[in-house]
């Protein structure tokens, strides 16, 4: 389990805001490498497995496919509130020490992002959106059943029919927790979100 304090920055008109987003995390342990869990914010729910595929003392590398919805009132250059997200992150932890781990992500995330009418099946004014992004953070084991974590981040999507938008980015604090006889920590890096990140 662990509870993040971020922030995300979108586009507001011609300027650039910033909107407080706290997040509730949770994964649970699925097999010798591999776990599944989620994410939760104010304004959307996220779910997803990690995939370890290189796990030593030092290095581990995860695939993490997810899936979300989101709802997204801040976004009001355009009229697209509701996003539909699918995609993955590639995750590269790097142990610096006994409680030091440093950690980067490449992420890419198809959405489809259109007005509420979506949900009454009129999808005029639907557009599919690409976003590509990184992230980069670093965590400090303090104790073996406590963790906090560092993380910032940014998408920058595009709209397959009509070129790019402008970047949105996330940054904030993760605390996360664990039964001290559960092993070593395999718990996702929390990002970006697309809650975090507007979409």
């Amino acid at each position: 389990m662990g509870v993040s304090l971020n922030a995300i920055a979108f586009e507001r008109g011609r300027e650039r805001a910033y909107l407080p987003m706290p997040e509730l995390t949770f994964r649970k342990g699925a097999g010798e490498n591999w776990d599944w869990g989620g994410r939760l914010t104010l304004l959307g729910l996220e779910l997803g497995t990690r995939h370890r595929l290189l796990d030593t003392p030092s290095w581990t590398v995860s695939l993490a496919p997810s899936a979300g919805v989101w709802y997204v009132p801040v976004t009001n250059n355009y009229t697209e509130p509701v996003n539909l997200r699918l995609g993955g992150q590639a995750l590269v932890d790097y142990r610096l020490g006994r409680a030091w781990t440093l950690t980067g992500g490449a992420s890419l995330m198809g959405s489809v992002a259109g007005p509420l009418t979506m949900f009454q099946g009129r999808f005029a004014g639907t557009h599919l959106l690409a976003s590509p992004g990184g992230s980069l953070g670093i965590a400090y084991r303090l104790s073996p059943s406590l963790e906090v974590r560092a993380e910032g981040g940014f998408e920058l999507p595009f709209d397959l029919g009509g070129g790019r938008r402008q970047m949105a980015g996330h940054a904030g604090l993760t605390f996360r927790w664990r039964r001290a006889d559960g092993g070593r920590a395999r718990a996702r890096v929390p990002r970006p979100a697309p809650a975090r990140r507007a979409p």
